[in-house]
């Protein structure tokens, strides 16, 4: 369908279900998403949510530290992990905490995991599980900007406006900025002014699916009806 310049268009994504069984694959996957995965409730669906959204942030960081003491022996030694041991026992807002410590020798992260897990942390493994928590919020954040950008590329959009629903959008540290840096990197802007603006927004996918419905029995209203197979459908 090719619709006029001046038409303006809204796209209700709901990809959480992307890259899942069935589809062809295109996103890398490490150990921990295919345990994540093969665990869950639902094995081989929601496969793109399972990576980027606050449920598995966590899940992901505790699968990741408990390899790097079981299996590969260079965190926590002598030290019980059993508070680690609980299947989504962290969630993405663990994963803030320590981005957001604010000294230097991540005093707030060493007394979390000593009040909370019973485990005595030394420097350089603070700063892993810190670099860890980056990484972890980086790539997720990264993830979700490869959604945004193959529907600007596929569309051949050159500005828009996208409304993200949702806590790790809300509140965690840096990742709206992790977004626009991942779209620039991807799209290859330049400029000081990003052309896709990116803001919350509240009950994301229920105020899409309205807002589209709304148009689309407005312009049938106006004797506008491409693209709809069965215009009875709206009641009109």
């Amino acid at each position: 369908m090719n619709l006029p310049d001046d038409m303006e268009m809204l796209i209700n994504c709901e990809y959480g279900a992307f890259n899942s069984k069935g589809t062809t694959p295109v996103l890398p996957k490490t150990p921990y998403d295919v345990m994540i995965d093969e665990t869950s409730p639902r094995p081989g669906q929601q496969a793109y949510e399972k990576m980027i959204s606050g449920l598995y942030l966590g899940e992901i960081f505790r699968l990741t530290m408990l390899d790097l003491h079981d299996n590969k022996k260079l965190i926590f030694q002598n030290q019980d992990l059993a508070q680690f041991r609980t299947p989504f026992c962290l969630d993405s807002s663990f994963l803030s905490f320590i981005e957001e410590d604010p000294f230097e020798n991540l005093s707030e992260t060493q007394d979390m995991f000593n009040d909370k897990f019973q485990v005595k942390a030394n420097k350089a493994e603070l700063e892993l599980c810190r670099r860890l928590a980056e990484l972890i919020g980086t790539r997720a954040a990264r993830l979700c900007a490869c959604g945004i950008a193959a529907i600007c590329k596929m569309k051949g959009f050159d500005s828009c406006h996208v409304g993200a629903d949702g806590s790790v959008f809300n509140k965690y540290p840096h990742f709206k900025q992790r977004i626009a840096k991942a779209l620039r990197d991807i799209l290859d802007w330049t400029g000081r002014k990003d052309p896709i603006a990116l803001s919350a927004s509240e009950d994301g996918s229920g105020v899409g699916a309205a807002l589209i419905a709304a148009l689309t029995v407005k312009r049938i209203k106006e004797g506008n009806t491409n693209g709809i197979q069965d215009v009875k459908k709206f009641g009109l």
